[in-house]
């Protein structure tokens, strides 16, 4: 019963949606700006938001986002990145493995995706979080990493311009101390959507017939 209790209670500390935090814009450059709330107390993790427009369709940019073979060429840091598994067009598992500066492990993420399709509102909402999985048992080499919150958001403006916000509050675990993790977490939104931007822009980009069917 103590078991079930403090499991019941773990669950309930993280039991958080990004509107739980109350917002403030830290930065804007780039065609960038980024938010950031108060540390939340059970990691000491400062949670991000950041948004931006791109010049390039939603239905471009969801054919890119989801094309886990191609996501070394964009995501900061990333060294391996698969499909666990796929249940439908709009939620899978993935698995990915991140770089860590020494003397740190590199640092393992399963992660479950799930997409909510707006069709009045022409958006897509991607919702994260970590979970465990029998595909993918732990590994003493590697840290595994928790993100509690993320979400994707992308919203359809023009035919060519879309909104997109990145909402995330990830714990990397371990012995790296949260305060290099807060500093490096509020500089990843530049670098990510800077990748990102450059990869919509490659030439023999394929966009995916169930994401130009959504109608966007």
């Amino acid at each position: 019963m103590k078991t079930l209790i403090l499991f019941l209670f773990c669950q309930s500390l993280f039991a958080l949606t990004a509107d739980d935090f109350d917002w403030h814009l830290k930065e804007e450059k780039n065609n960038i700006k980024v938010f950031s709330a108060d540390v939340h107390k059970e990691t000491g993790i400062v949670p991000i938001k950041a948004q931006t427009t791109f010049n390039h369709s939603v239905a471009k940019i969801l054919s890119v986002i989801s094309d886990t073979s191609r996501k070394k060429e964009w995501v900061p840091k990333l060294l391996k990145g698969y499909i666990v598994e796929e249940t439908n067009e709009y939620d899978r598992v993935e698995y990915a493995l991140y770089d860590s500066p020494w003397p740190f492990d590199d640092r393992a993420f399963v992660i479950s995706t799930r997409g909510i399709y707006n069709k009045k509102d022409r958006s897509i909402l991607i919702e994260i979080k970590s979970i465990p999985h029998d595909k993918v048992p732990l590994n003493p080499d590697f840290v595994r990493g928790e993100t509690h919150i993320g979400n994707v958001y992308i919203k359809y403006l023009e035919p060519e311009k879309s909104f997109f916000e990145v909402i995330l509050l990830t714990d990397f675990k371990g012995n790296i101390p949260t305060w290099i993790v807060n500093i490096v977490q509020a500089k990843w939104p530049y670098k990510m959507f800077d990748n990102l931007n450059r990869q919509l822009a490659k030439p023999g980009i394929k966009i995916l017939e169930k994401y130009k069917k959504l109608k966007f």
